[in-house]
């Protein structure tokens, strides 16, 4: 069962910043959703979601991920990971076929700052 701990909202500026831990499975991922939608809201222009402190993501979690990223573009704000190179989860990512138009960066300062460079590899 994910804990309110395992998934902390801060917001800086028009970005809100979701920091999520432990693992990410179907058993939490439609939870976790819920938790990351319900922080945010339509003024903000970018959702950047932390992944660093993820341990383990499934087929789940990546289609949540997909839905949250195809959601905000619906609604015209940018979606943003952020997941470490050496995280078994770009894998993952990349192998899922991750879209060009969310990008995938090393650190939560480089989602804030504006980099919109992709680094799926």
């Amino acid at each position: 069962m994910i804990e309110p701990e395992d998934v902390l909202v801060d917001h800086v500026g028009g970005t809100a910043v979701v920091r999520v831990s432990g693992d990410i499975d179907l058993s939490n991922a439609a939870l976790i959703k819920r938790s990351i939608t319900e922080s945010i809201s339509n003024q903000e222009s970018k959702l950047v979601v932390d992944l660093e402190a993820v341990r383990y993501l499934d087929s789940a979690g990546v289609a949540m991920l997909f839905d949250l990223s195809r959601r905000l573009g619906q609604h015209l704000q940018q979606f943003v990971l952020v997941v470490p190179q050496a995280s078994p989860l770009r894998r993952s990512l990349r192998v899922s076929g991750w879209p060009a138009d969310a990008p995938i960066v090393e650190s939560i300062e480089d989602a804030i700052g504006g980099s919109s460079e992709a680094s799926a590899s």
